[in-house]
């Protein structure tokens, strides 16, 4: 009799273990998209996206937030996580596996009108102090574009600082970024001269290049699904985001 019921309760603690997989994500903070609350706990409309898909996956979430040289590190050594919300660019390809896109985003210049109120071209750019996030990708569209590596800074908020006391002439970044930027700076964004628009671009889910197929596929299915019965456009009125036109 035990030797029947041993195979019973091994085939039963199987069962149990096949629950929903916890996921952890490793979140670049780059506000809107990704930040602290007041609480301290994660937020922000890339945050709130990932969590809808997570809770209609019925996965557990662990959000670990970090800042983006070193979630882009991390997620290239860790096989089991996800990252958000890099953009999907030539020299990112083959480090990472590409779930799906989240986000429309625009990479572009901006002045203070005070100081430069025509719109600014990058072939105007080489004679100005131009401000720029450090690892990210405007400071690389800024060094393709121009051969410039701009006045780097660890935080955007710095970049609007700098914008509003005339320290940099001009200032390349995600339009969302700094509008969120220019508000939290006390700033009215109507002071902000929109230059050229150096790319249209999308934000992603990313995971390791090992990250399990049917994982990805799942979350990718889910996203899609998210798309179609209209969740991620209310998610994203909901922080008021600017997609580009």
């Amino acid at each position: 009799m035990r030797a029947l019921c041993l195979p019973l309760l091994t085939l039963l603690l199987m069962l149990v273990n096949t629950g929903a997989q916890a996921i952890v994500l490793v979140a670049a903070e780059i506000p809107p998209y990704v930040m602290r609350t007041k609480d301290g706990d994660p937020g922000g409309v890339t945050i709130e996206i990932i969590k809808e898909v997570a809770r209609r996956l019925d996965e557990p979430l662990t959000i670990e937030l970090m800042p983006l040289p070193r979630a882009l590190a991390q997620t290239v050594h860790r096989k089991d996580v996800l990252l958000a919300p890099p953009v999907r660019s030539s020299q990112r390809e083959h480090l990472y596996q590409w779930i799906a896109p989240i986000l429309d985003e625009q990479f572009l210049i901006v002045s203070d009108r005070r100081f430069y109120p025509t719109p600014l071209q990058s072939s105007d750019l080489k004679p100005l102090d131009v401000g720029v996030l450090r690892h990210s990708f405007g400071q690389h569209l800024l060094k393709q574009r121009t051969g410039l590596t701009g006045q780097t800074v660890a935080d955007e908020r710095l970049n609007a600082s700098k914008l509003k006391r005339g320290r940099i002439d001009a200032w390349v970044a995600a339009w969302n970024a700094i509008l969120y930027h220019q508000q939290q700076e006390g700033s009215s964004t109507a002071k902000l001269v929109p230059g050229e628009i150096l790319m249209r671009t999308q934000l992603f889910i990313a995971a390791h290049k090992d990250f399990p197929l049917k994982e990805a596929q799942r979350w990718q299915a889910t996203i899609n699904e998210m798309r179609r019965d209209g969740t991620l456009t209310r998610i994203i009125r909901q922080y008021n985001y600017q997609a580009p036109e």
